[in-house]
């Protein structure tokens, strides 16, 4: 009996291969590309914190200001209520940090938590802190006035830091408060928009400071006339809800007064 052979296989199938029109992998240097800046505060592009906090702001979107400077210091975020610690310990570089502050200030009797709440102390314990730092030609000095001057501007340009107490609000920026929420920030650039008329404080909204505090990374920009207006509103100490006032060290007079924190600020020289 014949049997009939089964058949052939088929012959194996040809398969159409699409091309998938996906974007190749970036390479490493695209996942982390050099931040191209657009065509929005192009002059301050040399600094990505500058640039990002101008062109926040709309500080000179389009033409460069008339003059600036600015000082980068690298932010210390504060514990507790040592603010002033926190803008002292990103002018060293945090050399020494603001934990070891907090031993001197309580050592020497300047605070018991970390509050600064003279800014006479507050130069005692800068030059302190500058010793340790091994931070030489330093120049540091207690001003009693007007922050919005003339004087202060030029020395700002001119590459001076300063250190002022001020009334912050809910989003850090200066307010009138009385003193009740007393805050610290370190001043470390200026921002002349246009050209000034007979004096660079000719104008209140000519002026910009450029500030870091310890209740944010960013850098914040601010008139000057609002910090110098904040600064001279320091009246009172209302300590935080829930909190025992006599844990704080107050100044005689309170910081009010002569020996507080009102109306005065202090400012560094050869940093």
């Amino acid at each position: 009996m014949c049997s009939v052979p089964p058949p052939p296989p088929p012959p194996p199938r040809t398969l159409e291969l699409k091309q998938i029109n996906s974007p190749e992998l970036p390479s490493h240097a695209e996942i982390n590309p050099t931040p191209k800046f657009p065509e929005i505060c192009e002059w301050a592009s040399g600094n990505l914190e500058l640039w990002e906090a101008c062109a926040k702001n709309s500080i000179c979107p389009q033409n460069a200001p008339f003059s600036y400077k600015y000082t980068p210091f690298e932010s210390i975020l504060q514990v507790g209520p040592t603010c002033g610690l926190a803008a002292l310990s990103m002018l060293v570089k945090n050399k020494v940090t603001a934990s070891a502050m907090l031993n001197i200030t309580r050592t020497e009797g300047y605070s018991n938590k970390g509050e600064m709440l003279s800014c006479k102390d507050m130069v005692k314990l800068a030059e302190k802190v500058f010793r340790l730092a091994e931070l030489e030609n330093v120049n540091c000095t207690l001003v009693n006035g007007e922050l919005f001057s003339n004087d202060v501007i030029e020395k700002l340009l001119e590459g001076a830091v300063l250190l002022v107490p001020y009334d912050a609000d809910a989003n850090h920026s200066p307010c009138l408060r009385q003193g009740h929420k007393a805050h610290w920030c370190l001043v470390s650039g200026v921002i002349i928009i246009n050209a000034p008329g007979d004096s660079l404080d000719s104008d209140s909204n000519n002026v910009y400071v450029l500030c870091k505090h310890g209740k944010s990374r960013y850098l914040a920009t601010w008139k000057l006339q609002e910090l110098n207006n904040s600064n001279r509103n320091l009246w009172e100490f209302s300590p935080p809800r829930g909190t025992d006032s006599h844990l704080y060290m107050l100044p005689e007079g309170g910081i009010g007064g002569e020996n507080g924190l009102r109306n005065q600020f202090v400012i560094f020289n050869g940093l």
